[in-house]
């Protein structure tokens, strides 16, 4: 638009240019012309026949300009053995140029223009008109100098250049500003957009311009219908999940040596179970992915503390949150009280006394701690921690697919697990999320 908008612009000063030059040239040679016409009619107002016969002038009508010799303007009167001429021509004539004949100018002997004299090599411009003296016929021509045609429209082209470049500049300044204020709107909308694929947003923002607001609407439109498809696939899929892996899982450790000698159950058992791992991940891994997932990690561990200080209010352990309110992960928010819930769950069943929870980030990723001071694990339990049902005490509620589950979500976002010893005694559980994106541009709807 700004391309076209230069080109346009200057395109159009400049046929403005020639128009006003000819504009200007016109009204200069209509004013040389009625002040040649003026004199010619004073010329023939003045000429008589005397007592001899002769066509002479009454009066001088050498005003100025036509009293310098050299001045360009010239007049005189030509007729058979007659020569009349202005003082400026010093007793000489000009050789008079053809002209084009006009039966208007015939009739009413009105003044008309004749081809380009030159005299004493100056290019003059000449009127003529023929007149009727007694019963003599006689020329009238009056010149003026071609400069006096041209030099004012020189003149004003002087002028009227650099006006019509500033004129232009401005037009395109104001064009180039119209242009980028003109597609705010647009920019933002495209942020508001990218914020959304980002997880910054949930919806567009509304538009003040009226001409974008049905398109912000239809894009708003498609996230909700978007948001409530994942919704009802992340459904579906959980179902699925619970219905297929638990009793799969619980298969695997039914079968033993005693009832399947040769492993081929447990073979078939573990190949089920890698296909639904597969698809359920793949399908997971796309409803997660599909709208950019961003989600704060305190007010997710805040809700889940305060359950499970509730449900484990009898202990009596003493929390310790340290984690930055503005930190974000990228993970569904669903997956993140999932993965965080089973090992706070995990915390709050060994710990003694307190739990401490931290967050931090790590390049382009955030390390979320919790670490409990019960009495942690052996290395060989370590070891078999994330194996689906495996119980570390069997005195202690649980299925043992908590680690599981919480490991198998934390691999679909590309993160990691570690459980460890802390140094000081306890259990240590570590899940490393990628980071948010950011978008500076835009502030975060929670």
């Amino acid at each position: 638009m700004a391309g076209f908008s230069l080109v346009f612009v200057t395109a159009t000063i400049i046929v403005a240019s020639i128009i006003l030059y000819f504009i200007v040239a016109s009204v200069v040679r209509e004013q040389i012309d009625q002040r040649l016409d003026t004199q010619i009619d004073g010329l023939r107002s003045a000429l008589s026949v005397n007592s001899e016969g002769s066509v002479v002038l009454a009066t001088s009508l050498d005003g100025p300009p036509f009293e310098r010799q050299g001045s360009g303007w010239y007049w005189q009167v030509s007729g058979d053995h007659l020569h009349i001429t202005s003082r400026s021509l010093a007793g000489q004539t000009i050789d008079n140029p053809p002209r084009p004949f006009d039966w208007r100018h015939v009739l009413s002997g009105a003044p008309q223009p004749a081809d380009h004299a030159d005299f004493r090599g100056e290019e003059l411009y000449m009127r003529v008109a023929e007149a009727v003296v007694g019963n003599k016929s006689v020329e009238i021509s009056v010149t003026a100098p071609q400069s006096a045609l041209t030099a004012p429209a020189r003149r004003a082209l002087f002028w009227l250049v650099p006006a019509m470049a500033l004129l232009g500049t401005v037009l395109l300044a104001g064009i180039l500003l119209q242009v980028r204020y003109g597609l705010q709107p647009l920019r933002q909308l495209s942020e508001h957009v990218s914020a959304i694929t980002a997880g910054r947003l949930l919806r567009l923002p509304d538009v003040d311009v009226a001409e974008l607001r049905p398109v912000s609407e239809q894009i708003n439109r498609m996230v909700d219908q978007n948001l409530q498809r994942l919704a009802e696939t992340r459904l579906h899929f959980a179902n699925l999940a619970h219905g297929l892996k638990t009793p799969v899982a619980s298969l695997s450790l039914a079968l033993d040596a005693n009832n399947d000698p040769e492993g081929e159950m447990r073979k078939l058992v573990d190949r089920i179970d890698q296909r639904i791992r597969h698809h359920l991940a793949r399908a997971r891994r796309t409803a997660a992915s599909g709208m950019g997932s961003s989600t704060f990690i305190k007010p997710r561990v805040d809700d889940l503390v305060l359950v499970m200080s509730r449900i484990y209010a009898d202990r009596g352990i003493i929390l310790l949150c340290d984690i930055d309110p503005d930190l974000r992960v990228a993970c569904a928010e669903d997956d993140l009280d999932e993965i965080l819930g089973n090992l706070i769950d995990n915390a709050y069943k060994w710990a003694s006394n307190a739990i401490e929870i931290s967050a931090e980030t790590e390049g382009n990723a955030i390390v979320i701690t919790i670490a409990d001071d019960g009495p942690g694990l052996a290395q060989e339990a370590i070891a078999d921690a994330f194996l689906p049902g495996r119980r570390m005490d069997e005195t202690v509620p649980g299925d043992g697919f908590g680690l599981t589950i919480a490991s198998e979500l934390v691999q679909l976002y590309g993160g990691s697990i570690m459980v460890q010893n802390g140094g000081d005694g306890g259990l240590q559980q570590t899940v490393s999320l990628p980071k948010a994106i950011e978008v500076s541009s835009l502030e975060l709807h929670r």
